[in-house]
Parts: structure tokens; C-alpha cells; sequence
């Protein structure tokens, strides 16, 4: 409805009630005479119109005021709200979006106080435009602090990498690992992860070089050696590893070494060692090495005794050679059984434990452990004494002289001998002269 329809209506209202009552209605006859829908002699006061239709027109801009401002928020209320919700996770009650306001946002408006940033990517998400979903972090260090420690750390090492003794090899070798034994591990107290055990040997030389095993233990910063089993430094018999056994938290090595006359090519002795782990010095405690190869002993060994004597006839003796019969290796240690009786068989004397005489014995050293194996590996040692007596002598005449192998009782005889002057014995030595060959390291 328009102004002047509603100021049409208006005064047809006033001229029907004024006509009806005009007493009783004396202010509608003044506004009917103001706007002149009545005749002036209806005493009704005239100047109504000048002010009735500046209020009509004011009336009707704020209808149309109202209109504008109350009409969307009318028009929403009738239906269901289809603005989106706003970031702001304090406020349970949806707000109306800047849309619903104002068509598009101005270019310099600034983000509300509920909006967040949008996150960005971190390194492990960031994509690249070539891929085609998130790229993988890079791996941890070897381990990263606080991650547990890898238990095959020493699969895939270099052999040729890893730190070794110092001196295990001579000049011109290089340290190897051996194609027909095992790296073994074991658990032992105190260690986070198994220590490794690698028999090492030497490349490029004949087999008389060591193969001991070295001992590693796990490191971020790389293998650590802990030390070097069965292995001293000079040591002629050159020891080698043939089987590492493990029992719990103990370590039982078979090994084998050179006697002085074994060729470069072969080990004779036979060894065992335990080795124990010691938590408080944090590496293995060696216990004592063990032959076990058995003592040469009754029928398995086959004795023999030949005269010998010097070049001028005055010190005479007998070589004394043994062979091992059976079929397992056996050992001889130390010195024969020697000694002199008279015709009844009492003792007269026993002879003299000496290293060596003019007719044999060793070159230097302590008396060795010689592995019989067969009668390819034969044993012997020599007894002489002096047929001449001298100063200070101790001579026996027509004594009977009696001997036997090194820790043994049963002996046999050689027969009288008119004259027997300071009796003395020699060691066994591998081969069959009784005196000490030199071997080649």
C-alpha cells in the first residue's frame, strides 16, 4: 500500500465516524476539516494535513525501513538454516556466515577471531607433484636414541673392515675368515646385544699362521673388539680354532697346535680351553688349556731300545723309540723312566733329568708334548752315561740298567754294563734320533 492509498483510507474512515458522531468525535472532524474531507462548517479546526502527512510519510519509511532490514532474518527463520557452521569451537549456537550478510567478502576484510590456519605438511606428508601419496621419513639413525637395539647387528660386516689385533697377521696377509667355519653368537650378561665370535685366519701365507677367534661386541658407532681367544703372540704351536662350542654364557674352543716337528702343513697337539664371562671385567677369563689327546699308554705303545755311542767310546747309551700302534692319537711328555740295579735287583741309582747330553736331547726350551699319530709320527729320547770315571764321579760297575716310557711302571732291560758313570736321561722329542730337530715357524 502506498502513501497516498493509505491516506485515502484513512480519511474515508475519519468522514464515516465524524458524520455518525461529530461531537463525540471532535479531533477526527478537525483532522477530516484539516485535510478538507469535511466542509469548514463542520467547526472543525483547520492545519491537520500539515503535519498528518509529513507523520504518514515518516510512518511509512520506517514500515519500509523495517521491511528491508527484518525481512531476511524472517525469511531465514522459515526454514532450515543453510549457512556452514563457524570454525569457533567455543560458541554451540551457529553464527551467520559473512554470505548471509554481504554477497562477497571486501578484499581487504580480515580473517575472524574463530578462523585457524590452515596446518601445513610436515616433512614425513610433504608430496612432490611426481607423487602419488605421502613420501616415507627418512630412517633413524643406526639405532636412534632409545630404540632398541638390533639383535643381528653383525649380519652383512666386512671381515676386511672390522678393527683386529694388532699384529695377528704378519706383513703382506690380510685378515680373512675361514669358509668352513661358523660365526657363532652368545648371550652373556651386561651386553644388550649377542656378542659375535669370528675365527679369523691370515690370506696369502702357508697355514703355520694362528686362527684365533676374535670377539665383537654391538656399537652405534660400529663393531667393537673385545679381545682375541686362543692367541698369544709368538707362540711357536701357532694355535688353531677347529670348533667353537657354547654353553649358556661359557665358551669351550677345540684347538690344535704345532709340536716341534710337525711340517708347516699339520697340527699335531690337540687342545681344549674354557672360557668364562666375567661381568665385572666385561670379557672372558681364560681357564687352563687341557690336552686331550690321551698319554701313550700299554699295548697302544710299541717301545724299543738301541745301543749308541759317542765318537771316542767313552760316552755310551741307549735311543730309546716309540711308536703309537692304535688308532686314535696319543701323547709322550717329559722324561723316560731310567734307572740302574745290581744282580739282585736292588736300586743302585736313578739317572739324572738333564735337557740334553753329547748324544742327544733338546736344542733350548722346555720339554715338549709330542702327538703320536701313527707310525709315520714316531717319538724318542736318549739315557747315556760315561764309561770313565772321574773326579767326582759316581760310577756303578755291573749294573743292570732298566727304562721305560715317561709316567709308565712296567720297564724292560737292556742288560749289565760293566761300568756306568753319571747316569742321565734326556726328554722325548718328536722323531726317531732323540735329539731336538729344528722347525721352521
Amino acid at each position: 500500500m502506498t502513501p497516498d492509498e493509505l491516506d485515502t483510507a484513512l480519511r474515508d474512515e475519519l468522514r464515516t465516524q465524524a458524520r455518525l458522531a461529530p461531537a463525540a468525535a471532535p479531533i477526527k472532524a478537525r483532522v477530516l476539516v484539516a485535510t478538507r474531507a469535511l466542509p469548514p462548517e463542520a467547526g472543525q479546526p483547520r492545519g491537520l494535513r500539515a503535519w498528518m502527512v509529513p507523520m504518514l510519510a515518516a510512518a511509512a519509511v520506517l514500515l519500509v525501513t523495517l521491511g528491508v532490514t527484518a525481512g531476511p532474518k524472517l525469511l531465514r527463520s522459515d526454514g532450515a538454516d543453510r549457512t556452514p557452521p563457524a570454525l569457533s569451537s567455543t560458541s554451540p549456537s551457529p553464527t551467520p556466515s559473512a554470505s548471509a550478510i554481504s554477497p562477497a567478502p571486501s578484499p581487504s576484510a580480515k580473517p575472524t577471531a574463530s578462523a585457524k590456519p590452515t596446518a601445513k605438511p610436515t616433512p614425513a606428508t610433504r608430496t612432490t607433484p611426481s607423487s602419488t601419496g605421502p613420501r616415507p621419513a627418512d630412517p633413524p639413525p643406526n639405532p636412534a636414541p632409545g630404540s632398541p637395539v638390533p639383535q643381528d647387528w653383525y649380519l652383512g660386516l666386512k671381515v676386511a673392515a672390522l678393527p683386529h689385533t694388532a699384529g695377528l697377521c704378519p706383513d703382506g696377509l690380510t685378515a680373512g675368515h675361514p669358509r668352513d667355519m661358523g660365526a657363532p653368537t652368545i648371550s652373556v650378561p651386561g651386553e644388550p646385544a649377542p656378542l659375535w665370535l669370528l675365527t679369523m685366519t691370515c690370506f696369502g701365507g702357508d697355514s703355520s699362521h694362528p686362527m684365533p677367534v676374535e670377539v665383537f661386541r654391538y656399537s652405534p658407532q660400529g663393531p667393537q673388539l673385545v679381545q682375541t681367544l686362543a692367541y698369544q703372540p709368538g707362540d711357536p704351536r701357532a694355535i688353531t680354532v677347529t670348533a667353537i662350542n657354547v654353553e649358556g654364557s661359557r665358551l669351550v674352543l677345540t684347538e690344535k697346535g704345532y709340536s716341534p716337528a710337525d711340517p708347516p702343513c699339520c697340527r699335531s697337539l690337540r687342545f681344549s680351553q674354557d672360557f668364562t664371562w666375567s661381568t665385572a671385567e666385561s670379557r672372558f677369563v681364560a681357564g687352563p688349556r687341557v690336552d686331550t689327546a690321551p698319554t701313550c699308554a700299554g699295548d697302544q705303545l710299541a717301545m724299543t731300545g738301541s745301543a749308541v755311542a759317542g765318537p771316542d767310546g767313552d760316552v755310551r747309551g741307549v735311543l730309546l723309540s716309540y711308536v703309537n700302534n692304535g688308532e686314535q692319537p696319543c701323547t709322550l711328555t717329559g722324561y723316560p723312566v731310567a734307572r740302574i740295579v745290581d744282580a739282585a735287583g736292588q736300586l743302585l741309582a736313578d739317572a739324572a733329568r738333564t735337557p740334553a747330553g753329547p748324544l742327544g736331547g733338546l736344542t733350548g726350551g722346555e720339554a715338549p708334548r709330542v702327538v703320536l699319530s701313527g707310525s709315520a709320527t714316531p717319538a724318542s729320547a736318549v739315557i747315556e752315561w760315561s764309561t770313565v770315571q772321574r773326579e767326582g764321579s759316581r760310577c756303578h760297575p755291573q749294573a743292570e740298567l732298566l727304562f721305560a716310557p715317561p709316567g709308565a711302571t712296567d720297564t724292560d732291560t737292556f742288560g749289565p754294563q760293566a761300568l756306568v758313570c753319571d747316569l742321565q736321561v734326556h726328554p722325548v722329542v718328536a722323531g726317531d734320533t732323540g735329539s731336538q730337530q729344528p722347525v721352521d715357524p
